[in-house]
């Protein structure tokens, strides 16, 4: 399917990314709305319905993504523009708690993935169909997955092999291949002994099978066999016997396949374990490193001067309070993962808070080349919370964005109201979250692989305190990434009355 190329839209997405100004991409991206191609308006409303989002209008990024939804044969985002636009409609139900409408639309983009399962690649069919399922509540269709991956594989002859665990056996039958399910063979048969044609309409002493009765994509005309095509019925019961054979090895399989997975899971554990107990090693490391060779340095009185003696006495200082911070850290994430973490909570104002927290982060990265850009308001933004629990979140999502911001090293804050809730964005042009790591981000100890690759230092519970302390206020926080583009975290806060 054609898709816009990016160039189109960087008006638009100058404004709403480096500029932040939103009203004016929405503007930008409306104009586009009227292009003849379909294909930009289909990347134009893409970016609407993100924007509204991102800006907490979510009815209006609704209609957008409906709009998306009435633009057939063209792709948006990498996907088709109707399976884009649902995605989009059944996001905000999820974040809205629309549960009822939540699976009305989520079945709605199962059928779109179904109807569109041709043109899309299996990796965006993957990326959608987990959602599809969970928002639908339905599972996912494993042997039509399992006969469409065999189809793609365009297998010849006669044989089997499994596919997404299904046991998938195909038979050539005059230039055409019948691709059959364990459960097809036993309902398309009515007897041991058959002869089977493609028909649309069955014969004289044959017994039609329509599409829907078997469960394959075409209608099949059964007749008994007789003495003269006795061996027309030997080799169709040759090929059940070979479809029941497959059937028992893929038991035995299955049983292998479930063995393994336990010790896969067992093993994933361990290496869990190991990966947690080499970052926090990792993290206490450093401290514990230049608090022993300053205290040998004054120790063995090597530091001479008053004022080289006090710069080794602020080093020691810094090293400390930065080991007490990850002792306590750890002992807060305890406590929050216990429920046992009390919080203070009392009437603050957070542009106050936001602004204290930025300047004192600045301090501390000045030496490292970081820019930090500020959006907050003069005015109060009041809120009930524990000043120093959402100290500490904002804190540990700009610290994120000094670490993960690449080359760009800058990186936004920005507060604003958001209906009744108070919405604080941290947003870097780092290096991303790949979509299929986005769902755990937030899951204590995980860390990307991006991370983890170029020994980027942390402990994996940063961001899980984060939600915990989020929700702990009644508030939420969301996650907005793509690979090289950047990150956007955003906290969501209840205002007060």
């Amino acid at each position: 399917m054609p898709e816009a190329p990016a160039e189109v839209f960087s008006s638009g997405e100058q404004e709403e990314f480096r500029l932040g100004r939103s009203g004016e991409a929405i503007a930008a991206y409306k104009k586009l709305t009227a292009s003849t191609s379909a294909a930009i308006r289909a990347g134009a409303w893409l970016r609407i319905a993100r924007t509204y989002r991102k800006l907490g209008m979510l009815e209006e990024a609704v209609q957008a993504g409906r709009q998306l939804c009435g633009i057939p044969d063209s792709a948006a985002g990498g996907a088709p523009a109707p399976v884009a636009g649902q995605w989009i409609i059944c996001l905000i139900c999820q974040e809205t708690r629309r549960l009822q409408q939540l699976k009305t639309e989520g079945e709605v983009l199962r059928r779109l993935l179904d109807s569109n399962r041709s043109v899309l690649s299996r990796d965006v069919y993957e990326a959608y169909a987990e959602d599809a399922s969970r928002w639908s509540g339905q599972p996912r269709p494993v042997v039509s997955e399992a006969l469409a991956d065999a189809a793609s594989s365009r297998p010849a002859g006669t044989g089997a092999a499994q596919f997404r665990g299904q046991w998938i056996t195909w038979i050539t039958v005059e230039n055409r291949t019948v691709l059959l399910a364990p459960g097809h063979a036993a309902r398309m048969l009515p007897s041991s002994a058959v002869q089977v044609r493609f028909a649309t309409q069955a014969a004289p002493g044959e017994s039609l099978r329509r599409a829907e009765e078997t469960g394959l994509p075409w209608s099949l005309a059964i007749a008994l066999t007789d003495s003269q095509k006795e061996l027309t019925s030997f080799a169709v019961r040759r090929e059940l016997l070979v479809s029941l054979l497959a059937l028992v090895t893929a038991l035995g399989t299955g049983a292998s396949y479930l063995a393994w997975r336990l010790v896969q899971r067992e093993l994933a554990l361990t290496r869990m374990q190991s990966d947690i107990l080499a970052a926090v090693s990792h993290e206490f490391r450093t401290p514990l490193t230049s608090m022993r060779q300053i205290s040998a340095a004054l120790s063995e009185g090597r530091v001479s001067g008053d004022a080289r003696r006090q710069m080794y006495y602020d080093a020691l200082s810094r090293a400390t309070a930065r080991l007490h911070g990850l002792v306590e850290t750890l002992l807060d994430f305890s406590r929050m993962e216990s429920q046992a973490m009390p919080f203070r909570m009392e009437s603050i104002d957070l542009s106050a808070l936001t602004s204290r927290a930025v300047a004192d982060f600045e301090t501390e990265t000045a030496s490292g080349g970081f820019t930090l850009h500020t959006d907050v308001p003069s005015e109060e933004v009041a809120i009930t919370g524990d000043a120093e629990a959402l100290r500490r979140a904002l804190w540990n999502l700009m610290e994120n964005a000094f670490k993960y911001s690449g080359g760009s090293r800058e990186a936004w804050v920005r507060l604003f109201r958001n209906g009744k809730e108070a919405a604080l964005s941290v947003i870097d042009r780092g290096i991303g979250i790949p979509r299929g790591e986005q769902r755990d981000i937030f899951r204590k100890f995980f860390r990307g692989a991006a991370a983890r690759e170029s020994n980027t230092r942390g402990s994996g519970i940063g961001l899980s305190m984060v939600r915990h302390i989020v929700r702990a206020h009644h508030g939420r926080v969301t996650l907005e990434s793509q690979p090289g583009a950047g990150s956007t975290f955003t906290m969501y806060l209840p205002l007060e009355d």
